[in-house]
């Protein structure tokens, strides 16, 4: 056996690091401005698929009270509204997913 000490975790790291960055180019910082991106993003499609929900259940009340139906009309527009905020939700986030992977290719194809 040898008498050279096993390489330290600190070189390892460091020479993980290097490898990524020969590959990949060094790491984007996390900015406060990706960061706010992100959270405005989560809260858009929160807000997308609540939002679904509050109308539907509001028109169905509104037309309860005008017709005289409660509750069957605000079930069904509670309902109609938890699909039509599911489906916004579902299109919000395939929008959010294409403008990620067009941005992740277009860095891809600026490092070269």
């Amino acid at each position: 056996m040898s008498d050279d000490p096993l390489p330290s975790l600190a070189d390892l790291d460091r020479r993980l690091k290097e490898a990524r960055d020969s590959v990949l180019g060094p790491p984007e910082p996390e900015t406060p401005s990706r960061v706010s991106n992100a959270y405005g993003s989560a809260m858009r499609l929160g807000v997308e698929f609540v939002s679904g929900f509050v109308v539907g259940g509001l028109i169905g009340w509104v037309l309860d009270r005008w017709f005289g139906t409660r509750p069957w009309l605000m079930i069904v527009f509670f309902l109609l509204g938890a699909a039509a905020g599911t489906l916004n939700l579902i299109r919000a986030a395939r929008r959010l997913q294409a403008e990620a992977e067009a941005k992740e290719q277009q860095d891809l194809s600026s490092r070269g």
